[in-house]
């Protein structure tokens, strides 16, 4: 008798070890796994495989490339099967897609993974997976959880280093940041360690992390650490950029056009300037118009200027600011913390910041453009009492998939019945659909005739578009 007394704790001692060696071997196992394993294990279903499949194109993690649209399907899959990662993921992905997007996005999904009543996320992170514990990092650097959640850095430095130490390598290239005190200080109970943040970068750098060899571009080039040497910044920045990490396009863009390491090949920057459109759209259609200016004027750059370093936000006085613009004529390729944000660290794939507009300058009159065809696409819209604007959003939110079904066809049909009725934002996003291929054939003139509308109309980005394209298309 005294025995079944015994028996029952021990089966439910039992239980629990079990139970938190699951939760610890859930996220572990995938960091162990090949790129093709994790594909198969999401292709069946298993939402934790998909939400960290997510993370993986994200981020550019396991040899990917950098995919914004293969890392949002997997997000919503496991998001749809209610899994926090998966929530998480999806939060983490907002801060990519600024057109047609609240802010209140991130912090909704972050809360969403966070506030699980289940306590999944944080029962994990208890438990040691490393995914879990970075997830927790992310939430607690981000402001958007406010005023439900209060960041607190401290914390969020502790999980970095715990799934930093567990092999995870976007939690490597953070913690490096804050042990190199690039973000953060003594407050986080982490004593600067520059040498050892350069070590991580490097041994991140070595498993193929995009953001990894961006920072270290951004070291060699303002000399943090190690000397500096525009030539290796360029070789880090380009590793980078092929990869798929947009700000390290436009860095590598800026470098070309520039001559920053070599001579001046305004090619290299259009093509550097275009691979950036799907992640940084406004900034990379700005710059390519700054380049044909240059190439216009016979592909010189302008003669340089001493400029003054920007300043970042930061809780630290002694954080370096960014690196200076390779040359003072250009646009500032790496856009600081917006100065309403509290301290935080950094996302290393955050292009939410925005590039100064350039002289009205760079966009003179059009000599002629292709008319605009006499009768626009007729269109069934399902709500034909609608104003323009109120179809204009709503289209907006079925081409981004937020806050309704993605859905090309019906935000095409939409965006045409308030382009027709005289939206020119509207008409805009129907030349971003016809110049990206986004539920209609790629087709350059379309894409054009929409652009030219809608500037016409007064949009002063499709009038940058616009000039872009008839550089393109040769009209």
């Amino acid at each position: 008798m005294r025995m079944g007394i015994f028996r029952v704790p021990f089966y439910l001692l039992c239980i629990f070890v079990l139970n938190q060696a699951h939760y610890a071997s859930e996220g572990r196992r995938w960091l162990d796994l090949s790129l093709k394993d994790v594909q198969a294990a999401a292709d069946s279903r298993d939402s934790y495989a998909q939400g960290f499949l997510a993370l993986v194109y994200a981020h550019g993690d396991k040899g990917a490339d950098i995919s914004i649209t293969k890392a949002s399907k997997w997000a919503a899959l496991s998001s749809q099967a209610n899994h926090w990662l998966g929530h998480f993921a999806l939060g983490f992905l907002a801060r990519f897609r600024a057109d047609g997007l609240e802010e209140a996005d991130v912090g909704r999904y972050y809360l969403k993974s966070f506030l699980d009543r289940d306590g999944r996320m944080i029962k994990a992170a208890a438990s040691g997976d490393p995914v879990a514990s970075y997830a927790l990092a992310e939430i607690f650097t981000s402001d958007e959880v406010r005023p439900s959640l209060v960041p607190d850095l401290e914390l969020a430095a502790e999980h970095y280093s715990v799934s930093s130490h567990a092999g995870y390598t976007p939690a490597i290239v953070q913690f490096a940041l804050l042990k190199a005190h690039v973000v953060g200080n003594d407050e986080f109970g982490i004593k600067k360690d520059l040498p050892g943040g350069i070590a991580l970068l490097q041994e991140a750098a070595q498993a193929n992390m995009p953001s990894a060899n961006h920072y270290l571009g951004r070291f060699y080039y303002q000399g943090i650490g190690v000397k500096a040497d525009t030539k290796m910044a360029l070789v880090h920045y380009q590793a980078a950029a092929d990869r798929g990490h947009a700000i390290s396009q436009l860095t590598v863009a800026d470098f070309h056009a520039y001559g920053e390491a070599g001579p001046v090949k305004i090619d290299l920057a259009l093509r550097y300037a275009r691979l950036a459109m799907d992640q940084m759209e406004t900034q990379a259609l700005e710059k390519i118009a700054t380049y044909e200016e240059l190439l216009a004027g016979g592909g010189t750059a302008p003669t340089a200027q001493p400029t003054t370093l920007l300043q970042v936000p930061s809780p630290a006085e002694s954080v370096p600011p960014p690196p200076p613009p390779p040359s003072p004529a250009r646009n500032e390729p790496f856009p600081p913390d917006p100065a309403s944000l509290s301290p935080a660290l950094p996302s290393p794939y955050d292009g939410s910041g925005r590039i100064p507009e350039p002289p009205a300058s760079v966009y003179p009159p059009q000599p002629s453009t292709p008319p605009i065809p006499s009768s626009l696409p007729p269109s069934a819209s399902p709500s034909l009492s609608a104003d323009p604007q109120q179809k204009r959003e709503l289209a907006k939110k079925h081409y981004f998939g937020r806050q309704a079904p993605l859905d090309y066809e019906r935000s095409i049909r939409l965006f045409t019945d308030s382009a027709n009725a005289g939206d020119a934002e509207a008409a805009r996003y129907l030349g971003i659909m016809y110049l990206r291929g986004k539920g209609v054939p790629k087709d350059n003139a379309k894409a054009f005739q929409w652009f030219t509308l809608a500037s016409d109309r007064g949009d002063s980005l499709a009038k940058k578009n616009a000039r872009m394209l008839q550089s393109l298309i040769g009209n």
